[in-house]
């Protein structure tokens, strides 16, 4: 896969609800740290207890975006929008 279609992806499915809500969040760091643009979070389908954890955290960060548009084709993912500030402001959050 080449690096423009590259989207980062963050894989709670399966996972207890306290251990994939702590993973969420150091991902969606650790994304954000590395300037990505758009996150894939693998939450899993059965009663959506993980994805409505997701769009709750999201609720609470400024910088990341639920993207309901991108509703992607299996029902188990959700798509993310990182506002993510120029690489200069970046860095300079981050030093």
């Amino acid at each position: 896969m080449s690096k423009a279609n590259h989207i980062f992806t963050i894989y709670i499915r399966k996972k207890p609800y306290e251990e994939a809500r702590t993973l969420f969040l150091t991902e969606i760091e650790k994304a954000f740290a590395k300037g990505e643009r758009e996150v894939e979070v693998i939450h899993g389908i059965g009663e959506h207890i993980l994805r409505k954890m997701v769009i709750k955290e999201c609720s609470k960060i400024d910088y990341v975006r639920v993207l309901e548009s991108h509703f992607h084709s299996n029902p188990g993912v959700l798509r993310l929008e990182l506002l993510i500030p120029d690489p200069a402001l970046l860095k300079k959050y981050l030093a």
